[in-house]
């Protein structure tokens, strides 16, 4: 099993790799793919991890419920942090509310997840 060091360096590691992503051109990466609005799906999907990930380690730590609401909010306000740096940081990134919708939704699925997880 795996320890609470463990899940702390991947939610980390995971983070990190938001942080990068968000934050760097791509290059027009993925836009020969067809899917509409495909960029949301990948937002959906970060932050869906991020929160998994970051309650994982909540949970090999001292799991509490509080810990839930604790992880959700810092998710979404991670995901509006990055939204304003692409803004202010870059020339090339902008922000975008539906962004921040679809980073949102994501860590509530997460978290939904998490706890159907936990009831089995």
């Amino acid at each position: 099993m795996l320890n609470k060091k463990v899940f702390f360096s991947i939610a980390l590691t995971w983070t990190v790799l938001i942080t990068v992503l968000s934050l760097v051109s791509l290059g027009g990466l993925g836009q020969s793919i067809p899917i509409p609005n495909k960029d949301k799906y990948v937002h959906i999907i970060f932050y869906f991890c991020f929160t998994i990930l970051w309650l994982a380690y909540w949970q090999k730590r001292k799991y509490d419920k509080r810990n839930e609401i604790k992880v959700l909010l810092c998710a979404i306000g991670y995901g509006i942090l990055m939204e304003v740096l692409q803004g202010t940081l870059t020339t090339y990134r902008s922000p975008d509310f539906l962004d921040v919708l679809a980073n949102s939704t994501g860590a509530i699925g997460g978290l939904l997840f998490i706890r159907g997880f936990l009831k089995k």
